[in-house]
């Protein structure tokens, strides 16, 4: 019993989102704009907001002073302001209005960045329903229909991601493609066995 306990206890800490985003930045720092550009933080998912604390306690011990603008996207209850940072609520599993307006915003925000902007998108699970961005042709409404028969055709969440990522424009590299010229460095906090990028979120 003890030994389960103690391994228990070392898994949560491992993904505790908070300490995991100030170790990251720590090994590896977020590239810091230059003069005349800006840093954009985009957090998505049902540990947006610790990792959004994290990254920016972790950015002002680095001394890092680029104007920032935080948008986070997670599920309700989970949505408490934070000072400084445009906290939003969407649904999840299924996404919803909320969702695709927060989807909007981002969009808006990443389509006006240029080159001497920095972008740092902090993904963790849930992300996929949260922030719905249909591509052209498809609906909101749509994307409910599809995300309610794959959560009930038993399809695995690698699965499901498959198939919502070619039906969204910030999935499956959609967000990167956005915020051309800017670039963009992403902390990805795993919630799927194997830790594969390509279906987290």
């Amino acid at each position: 019993r003890d030994e389960a306990l103690r391994l228990f206890r070392a898994g949560l800490a491992a993904a505790d989102p908070g300490p995991a985003v100030r170790l990251a930045l720590a090994r590896d720092p977020a590239p810091q704009p230059p003069p005349g550009g800006r840093r954009v933080v985009v957090a998505v998912g049902k540990a947006a907001p610790a990792m959004a604390q994290a990254a920016r306690d972790a950015l002002a011990a680095a001394g890092d002073t680029a104007a920032s603008q935080w948008i986070v996207v997670t599920q309700d209850g989970n949505d408490a302001p934070i000072d400084g940072m445009d906290v939003r609520a969407a649904g999840h599993p299924v996404p919803d209005a909320r969702g695709a307006a927060a989807a909007q915003a981002v969009i808006a925000i990443l389509s006006a960045l240029g080159a001497r902007d920095r972008v740092l998108a902090l993904i963790s699970g849930g992300g996929s329903a949260l922030l719905p961005a249909p591509v052209a042709g498809l609906t909101l409404e749509d994307k409910i229909a599809v995300t309610r028969r794959l959560l009930s055709s038993g399809a695995e969440i690698g699965e499901i991601n498959l198939v919502r990522q070619h039906l969204s424009r910030l999935k499956g590299g959609g967000l990167l493609r956005i915020a051309a010229p800017a670039p963009v460095t992403a902390l990805i906090l795993s919630d799927v066995v194997g830790d594969d990028l390509a279906v987290i979120a």
